[in-house]
Parts: structure tokens; sequence; C-alpha cells
């Protein structure tokens, strides 16, 4: 490592959109070499959280609905925002995963394991994704939807959806990408320490 890489400094910042879902930030940066880069767009979301709910048989519970941006029906996983109300436990990831989870499954687990916590895109989003392993499954209820929302759910194995997506059969958000891979390292060095 170099100390030749130095944060840029910002000049003058504003909002220049904001709405429930997302703040649009307009920073005018100098670079530590002088350059001026103006403006320089940063897109400023809620920490965001993914899960992977395993069952008692080792299936993962995954989600179908339809994205938006892509104008697709997507495979992934429960996934949403950290909300307000989830730092009034403490742990506003954990909160927010749980809640999540609940919300959109109607189910409910005794055991959440932080697998990793990443970057969207640290080149213009300001947050972060925190993955949860979710573990010791029951169904507590029916989901409750978000307006707009509507969530299939699916049973899979998890060695075969990294499979599909290897070969491309599959695409889904390169964050819940992550988080399966984490899940099956996790879930594979648990079940060759138990083998000792």
């Amino acid at each position: 490592m170099t100390d030749e890489l130095k944060p840029w400094s910002v000049t003058t910042s504003r909002i220049t959109y904001e709405d429930r879902w997302i703040r649009l930030r307009s920073d005018d940066c100098v670079t530590a070499d002088g350059t001026v880069i103006a403006p320089f767009h940063v897109l400023d979301y809620p920490d965001w959280i993914n899960v992977i709910p395993v069952m008692p048989d080792g299936r993962v519970l995954l989600t179908r609905e339809y994205r938006h941006g892509r104008g697709e029906i997507v495979l992934g996983l429960v996934a949403g925002g950290v909300e307000r109300g989830d730092s009034n436990s403490g742990d506003a990831a954990l909160a927010a995963a749980q809640r999540e989870l609940r919300e959109e499954t109607g189910y409910e687990a005794s055991t959440f394991i932080k697998l990793l916590t990443s970057y969207p895109n640290a080149a213009s989003h300001s947050n972060a994704v925190t993955s949860w392993l979710a573990l010791g499954l029951s169904k507590a209820g029916e989901p409750r939807f978000d307006p707009g929302e509507k969530v299939e759910l699916l049973f899979a194995d998890l060695i075969a959806i990294l499979g599909d997506l290897q070969s491309g059969a599959v695409i889904m958000q390169s964050m819940h990408v992550a988080a399966l891979y984490a899940a099956e390292s996790w879930l594979r060095t648990q079940a060759s320490e138990g083998l000792k």
C-alpha cells in the first residue's frame, strides 16, 4: 500500500433529489492532485440486508419477484432496506433481517449468523449491505407484503442454484450471489468441522 491515495475534498454538497426511497447528493470535489470533479453524484440509499433462510432439510428459501429496473421477474433472496425503527433494537441490520424474513416469507429463525458486509457500489452509493444466514426456521404466519410488492417463495438446493448461476441459467443481483457463496462456504466449513 502507498500513501499516494487520498480521499477527495468536497467543496460544496447539495441534495438534488430526495424521496422516501433515495437521496441524490451532488458534490463538487477536488482530487488530491487538484483535479476538479463537479458535480459528482452519489446515491444515498439506506443500508440494505439480505437473508439466506436454510430449512431443516438443507434447502434454501428463495424469492421470485418483479424487478422494474430490469423489467424482469428475478430469482433472489429475502432482502430490504434498514429502516429507522430497526435501530431501536441495537443491531439495526439484524433487526432488519428479522423483520424482512417475517414480512416476506412468514418465517422466523432462531439463529441469525452474519456472513459478510459489503458495498453494493462504493463508487457512487453510500450504503452497505449485510448478508445473514437464518437457521432454525419455523412458520410464524403469512407474509405481509408492502404495497405493490408480490413475492413468490421457492425452496431450492444451494449447490444446484450455485451451478445455475455459474452456467448462466440463473441471473441474480450480485450482492445476492456473494451472499449465497458465503453461505455455502460457512455451511461447508460447519459440516467438515462436525465430521472431526
